[in-house]
């Protein structure tokens, strides 16, 4: 996972000010996890819970208070006889093994152990309207709307430059597929209609996404290489 913000919270992980507590339930339902060494940890209504590739595997219960200044929320408790604190951080946070953007940056420690890694929900940085500014690294024809929108329940729809079309998308731990599944059949002028044929082939080779910090989205294949590029 990325680690730019790890020496940010080597020293006093509370000193943030001012701070303003949050309901516990109002943070609750997101994991979190890292790589080198591999540990996963669920915050729910209930519970924190840990669990590490080596097996050590602890929970907290109730769910500590947490506390909040700007976009880090700060959780202390206690792991046996160790102290434990879970910061979340909202920033983009990307997995330094599958490439996978996710919207929370993670340190959690216990005793004098730090460990760094990534939370949240990745579809949360990919559901809604999104306006394709390049496909394959061509800006798209001026006017031409072309638009892909990702939707909750795994369907996505747009503007493929002259129709309409749909299809579903898959998002793993590993990347994204997207699955076209059928268009309008209207004709348009040839410029706007070949756009439309490498916008449609460009679909079936993204392999996973990337959030970027200026808000854009870029959709690439296997091989790293931009396939389209996107705003909301």
């Amino acid at each position: 996972m990325t680690n730019g913000f790890h020496r940010f919270f080597r020293g006093s992980l509370l000193a943030v000010v001012p701070l303003m507590l949050v309901g516990a339930a109002e943070a609750a339902g997101w994991t979190a996890r890292g790589n080198e060494p591999g540990w996963h940890v669920e915050v729910s209504d209930t519970a924190i819970s840990f669990s590490s590739m080596e097996g050590e595997t602890f929970s907290i219960e109730p769910v500590p208070e947490p506390v909040r200044a700007e976009d880090i929320e700060v959780y202390t408790g206690a792991a046996g006889d160790e102290a434990f604190t879970l910061v979340a951080i909202d920033k983009i946070c990307t997995d330094n093994m599958s490439g996978m953007p996710f919207p929370k940056a993670v340190v959690v420690t216990i005793g004098e152990r730090a460990l760094v890694g990534c939370g949240g929900d990745p579809l949360s940085l990919l559901v809604g309207d999104w306006k394709v500014e390049e496909i394959s690294g061509e800006a798209v024809i001026a006017n031409s709307e072309t638009s892909l929108a990702f939707d909750l329940d795994g369907s996505i729809h747009g503007n493929a430059s002259c129709n309409r079309f749909f299809g579903g998308f898959t998002l793993t731990g590993e990347g994204l597929t997207l699955s076209p599944g059928g268009a309008t059949m209207m004709a348009c002028d040839q410029g706007l209609m070949e756009q439309e044929q490498k916008f449609l082939a460009a679909l079936e080779n993204v392999n996973r996404f990337e959030s970027l910090p200026d808000g854009g989205l870029r959709l690439v294949d296997v091989e790293g290489n931009t396939v389209l590029a996107l705003r909301q």
